[in-house]
């Protein structure tokens, strides 16, 4: 055995340099997809802050937009209901004219608009 050994030991000596070879070879590349994948952990961490903060942004947002279309919805309501008092007093009061006052301001409303038209008419013709 040791004859063998010893008439061998060259080609040992390279299996053992090519075994230490590919030892060494497949380490640098483990450690090469070790840096690799800390990269991708760091950056899959970073984009996970990201869409973590984007969604606490979209949320807010969702929030303030509930609470800009109840103030609207608020303001409608209260609009409307102006609307309707205005409109009720202006029924009430036209019912209280008598008819040449009624007359009257019938009058009036339409010399206002044709004098508003007249208006148009000189600013659209470029006078």
């Amino acid at each position: 055995m040791l004859q063998w050994l010893y008439d061998h030991k060259w080609q040992i000596v390279t299996v053992l340099l090519l075994v230490g070879v590919a030892a060494a070879l497949w380490a640098w590349i483990e450690d090469r997809h070790s840096a690799e994948l800390a990269v991708l952990r760091n950056e899959l961490a970073r984009n996970e802050q990201e869409l973590q903060t984007a969604s606490q942004q979209v949320e807010e947002l969702r929030a303030q937009l509930g609470r800009k279309q109840e103030e609207i919805s608020q303001l409608q309501r209260t609009n409307d209901r102006r609307i309707q008092e205005v409109t009720s007093n202006a029924y009430k009061q036209a019912r209280a004219l008598g008819d040449d006052d009624l007359l009257a301001a019938y009058n009036r409303l339409i010399t206002g608009a044709r004098q508003r038209n007249a208006d148009r008419e000189r600013t659209d013709s470029g006078d």
